[in-house]
């Protein structure tokens, strides 16, 4: 008999963590077993991550499989690290890091720069307000009459005397930010040195992506991976491989990297 779902078996519980729903198959022994051991607990479907499977006798000919499948409260699969031979596991890391100021789009020579004047200039240029750090170099007359300073204390002594501050820095002394950074550690045992060395071979400083990016992947960036190792417990060998999330959404430059 071909395996069906039990006539009114498919059951939703809802608890304060999690979805569990229940399910319930019937068809002829040999089926059923073979059936209730098709996915591991812990597989993914579109009903959820399989929590567990019981098999029973209902009726001379007639055998149940019972599967639980569990989600989160948002309906999302509850995935579990797999810790079988060669199956990956994954960890997220998120830190600080101190960067330039200069690297933010939306800079400005003026937030940590004042603008020196020759004697007698008057004048704010209008390019004052719009200066970046790619527009740094005064050429012309504009090299004449103005310099940028990161200090007062820097304005320029000349024939015609002291250079005046026109206009202050208007975020002195801000020289850097802090940017987010993101990077996911993947891990996997294996049975054999060779067998772990084979995961990370010519892996490292390329461009990728791991397996499992807890949705951390928008749309313009990439991954690089940045640190492989090999190690040995006593009992196996495991591979290590942590990927770097690109700063932005330009992504890491495959000019510079080469792509996996």
């Amino acid at each position: 008999m071909p395996i069906t779902v039990k006539f009114n078996s498919r059951q939703t519980e809802r608890n304060e963590s999690e979805i569990v729903t229940t399910v319930c198959w019937t068809g002829s022994q040999e089926e059923i077993l073979e059936f209730s051991q098709a996915e591991r607990p812990g597989t993914s479907t579109a009903d959820g991550s399989l929590k567990s499977s019981r098999v029973y006798q209902e009726s001379p000919n007639i055998w149940v499989c019972e599967k639980k499948y569990v989600t989160d409260l948002d309906g999302e699969p509850r995935d579990k690290p797999n810790a079988e031979y060669g199956k990956k596991s994954a960890q997220l890391h998120g830190s600080m890091l101190s960067v330039p100021v200069e690297i933010l789009p939306k800079y400005r020579k003026h937030w940590n720069h004042y603008l020196a004047a020759r004697p007698g200039i008057t004048a704010v240029p209008a390019w004052w307000e719009t200066a970046t750090s790619q527009t740094t170099e005064l050429v012309g007359t504009a090299a004449q009459n103005y310099k940028w300073v990161k200090s007062p204390a820097e304005a320029p002594v000349d024939k015609n005397g002291n250079w005046q501050i026109l206009k202050n820095a208007t975020k002195p002394g801000e020289d850097s930010v802090d940017v987010a950074t993101y990077s996911i550690t993947e891990t996997a045992k294996f049975r054999s040195a060779r067998a772990a060395g084979r995961m990370i071979g010519n892996t490292l400083n390329t461009i990728g992506r791991p397996d499992e990016d807890f949705g951390m992947t928008p749309s313009g960036y990439n991954w690089k991976c940045d640190n492989a190792e090999v190690s040995y417990n006593g009992r196996a060998w495991f591979a290590t491989m942590t990927w770097t999330r690109s700063a932005n959404n330009q992504g890491w430059d495959p000019d510079k990297y080469s792509q996996r």
